[in-house]
């Protein structure tokens, strides 16, 4: 498998990683909601305004929104087109797939049983599902159905397997005793999916019905949701839903995104509903988990649910309860959860304290609408925020009370697992901000709890600094959804001793020199895979041909079962990646940019006729080694960094980010090179591995190589997959 292989598939796991009810409005008097909406007209005049704006500069074809005031829905309409082709506008009624909003039933689920004394938050899954099991014994010892819906496993997010579509529910629970874990138990928060299927299925077993059944008879029918199911099929012959789409940024494209079905892991996020439903579900929430008079869960388990179970930063400022990611905004708590999910992007949001929530559900795959319109409905409903000195602690800490300290931060970082210092906090226009590559410059702004937003990321994405006894810095740790991560302060840079031409003539001399290099015209690869923190094994045939053709077959495997295949291929001016679990997608854009780049047969040969620049920086370790590090900066496509031993002159370490023109992630990767052995005279790493901060590490060990074998040109094309 090669590397551009390997962070293909990185990337696509990481961006993995509805008739109108008969309750309705009947719970509020139309007099009550009539007059609540217009106190607030032009306040929602000026909401809807800006959301319209935003949804068009995103691209997204269509999304509804409601929004709750005093138990009133003040704001609720469709806005844009469910069917984009046909352009069929979006009602309040327009089913969407919520996604992992959906954890909050499942906690809810879980909490309803405990009152009924069918399980407790504290029992170990175990007692409910025996088969289940953690990969750390101490782990599999003490973990409880709470650490399940906090997120606090020590596992990261294990994905794959998951959205194959090939094993059962209990199959994929198996597979997380497979996944290497990334923390100890509750030792930081990890966003996890299998852990929420578990709990729902533990539900199933205390109530011994499916958690599919419980949810609508325990949760929609009482609270009047009549326009919400449970899987995408039943979504399918609601007379009102939405299709899915992605948007291309590069080449301003809207395409239909298939559906998926995620019957199997349905707890972590397969409910779909409406706006008008949703509502509901905010009411129930704001009214303290009653609904028309009548208790749902108990005062002491809905406290539980909305109470901080795992902080996501060091001060617990922002937090995750059963289901929720608890915030702060202006002083007051916000309770939200979004979710994404193929072709839908949602979010629930709320401050119980003002009784204020509102849904937003969309038809496009990932999207940073909701937590851009978070604000401006806050602001707009509740007035701007203000300078309230009961809102800040007696006793902030210094090193957050001005922009001025901000600027005590600025150096170079280096990544977890890198000994690279490619991250930056630089002044900019007079702004301090933190700079990924590949990524936005996100503006640090900071917050009285000595913290700093990272502007124009949601509230719970921030940084904090970290210093040692002496408060010197030492480091940076980024807090966000997936987890904790910290970046340390690198230090400057060690001045090159060595020219770039000289670098690359000794680097090409390592790996067996031009003369060998230029007597090989293809080559045939074979390895075995290990994604060491998904549980999941593959194996690759790649095959590649000069001047610049490639392809490669996968097949995964799981619990001894077949669960995947993929194909990819570059035919000298275009390419597709196509898994069995995800819709083939064509290269454009930067993708195909750097495909372009990463398929040249002899790219080692010259540094000079892809890039603009190539510039030897500093020197760095890698694994204990001196090396130079080199910036590679392309004519067109993505920059990147390379490590090259100082001894060996064999490369290390390569760090860069995939891009993706669907959406606005980009995701960081670093792929190790090691066990370099000699073939047909020239030098090939037989190890390599692939880091991502929210995949864990894939493993590839070629098994074996074989050159200038005959490959017919029609290998690289479009291939059915099994």
């Amino acid at each position: 498998m090669t590397s551009r292989s390997l962070t293909t598939l990185s990337l696509i796991l990481t961006l993995f990683l509805l008739s109108i009810p008969p309750v309705g409005y009947s719970q509020v008097g139309a007099t009550a909601a009539t007059r609540s909406a217009s106190q607030y007209e032009k306040s929602l005049a000026e909401i809807e305004s800006k959301v319209e704006a935003r949804r068009k500069e995103l691209g997204i074809p269509g999304m509804s929104l409601a929004i709750i005031k005093d138990d009133n829905v003040i704001f609720i309409k469709g806005l844009g087109y469910k069917d984009f082709e046909k352009k069929v506008s979006v009602t309040p009624d327009t089913q969407f797939a919520i996604g992992s909003a959906t954890k909050a039933f499942t906690a809810l689920s879980v909490l309803i049983s405990q009152d009924e004394g069918k399980l407790s938050l504290d029992d170990s899954p175990k007692k409910l599902l025996p088969y289940f099991k953690m990969y750390d014994p101490e782990t599999d010892q003490k973990i409880t159905i709470r650490d399940l819906l906090c997120h606090s496993s020590g596992l990261n997010r294990t994905d794959l397997a998951m959205i194959t579509g090939k094993l059962t529910r209990a199959e994929l629970i198996q597979v997380v005793a497979q996944a290497k874990p990334t923390a100890k138990l509750r030792e930081k928060f990890q966003y996890q999916n299998l852990m929420y299927t578990a709990a729902g299925e533990a539900v199933a077993q205390a109530q011994r019905m499916p958690w599919e059944s419980f949810v609508p008879q325990r949760i929609f029918k009482p609270l009047g949701m009549a326009n919400s199911t449970m899987l995408i099929k039943q979504m399918q012959k609601a007379k009102d839903y939405s299709f899915g789409y992605d948007y291309n940024f590069d080449t301003k494209e809207t395409t239909r995104r298939p559906f998926r079905e995620i019957g199997e892991v349905a707890p972590a996020g397969s409910i779909n509903s409406s706006a008008r439903d949703m509502a509901e579900w905010i009411r129930f929430v704001l009214n303290g988990g009653m609904i028309n008079g009548k208790r749902l869960v108990s005062e002491k388990g809905f406290d539980e649910w909305l109470k901080p179970q795992m902080k996501m930063n060091p001060t617990g400022t922002v937090n995750y309860g059963l289901g929720w990611f608890l915030q702060t905004w202006n002083g007051l708590k916000v309770v939200q959860h979004g979710g994404n999910i193929d072709g839908f992007n949602s979010l629930v949001a709320m401050i119980p304290e003002k009784k204020l929530g509102f849904v937003m559900l969309t038809n496009v795959s990932s999207s940073s609408l909701g937590s851009d319109i978070m604000p401006v409905i806050w602001s707009n409903i509740l007035g701007e925020p203000k300078n309230d000195p009961t809102n800040v602690p007696a006793t902030p800490k210094p090193e957050a009370n001005s922009p001025v300290e901000a600027k005590e931060l600025i150096g170079k970082y280096s990544p977890p697992g890198s000994t690279s210092a490619i991250v930056e906090i630089k002044e900019d226009d007079g702004k301090i901000t933190f700079n990924i590559p590949g990524q936005q410059p996100y503006a640090l702004s900071p917050k009285a709890d000595g913290s700093f937003a990272l502007a124009p990321l949601p509230e719970t994405y921030f940084l904090n600094p970290k210093r040692d006894a002496a408060g010197k810095l030492t480091s940076v740790a980024v807090t966000q959804p997936e987890g904790v991560f910290e970046f340390k302060l690198a230090a400057a840079d060690s001045k090159p001793t060595i020219i770039v031409e000289d670098l690359h003539a000794k680097a090409l001399d390592a790996v067996g020199g031009e003369a060998n290099w230029r007597k090989i015209t293809t080559r045939v690869t074979e390895s075995d895979i290990d994604l060491v923190h998904q549980g999941v094994q593959a194996k690759t045939i790649t095959w590649a041909k000069a001047p610049n053709l490639s392809a490669t077959e996968t097949t995964m495997t799981a619990l001894g079962k077949t669960i995947a295949s993929g194909w990819e291929f570059f035919d000298g001016a275009s390419g597709i990646d196509a898994y069995t679990f995800s819709p083939a997608e064509k290269y454009k854009g930067k993708r195909l940019d750097d495909a372009k780049i990463n398929n040249d047969f002899y790219g080692i040969l010259d540094w000079s006729t892809n890039y603009k620049k190539v510039e030897v920086v500093g020197l760095s370790k890698v694994g204990g080694e001196d090396a130079y590090i080199v910036t590679f900066e392309p004519n067109a496509g993505t920059s990147y960094r390379q490590f090259y031993s100082t001894t060996t002159f064999l490369l290390l370490k390569h760090e860069g980010v995939v891009p993706s023109s669907t959406s606005s992630q980009q995701l960081p990767y670093s792929v190790s090179y090691s066990d370099y052995r000699e073939v047909d005279g020239i030098k090939l790493p037989f190890k390599t591995v692939n880091s991502t901060l929210s995949n864990g590490d894939i493993v590839a060990v070629v098994k074996s190589v074989k050159h200038n074998v005959p490959i017919d040109d029609k290998m690289f094309a479009p291939r059915k997959l099994r």
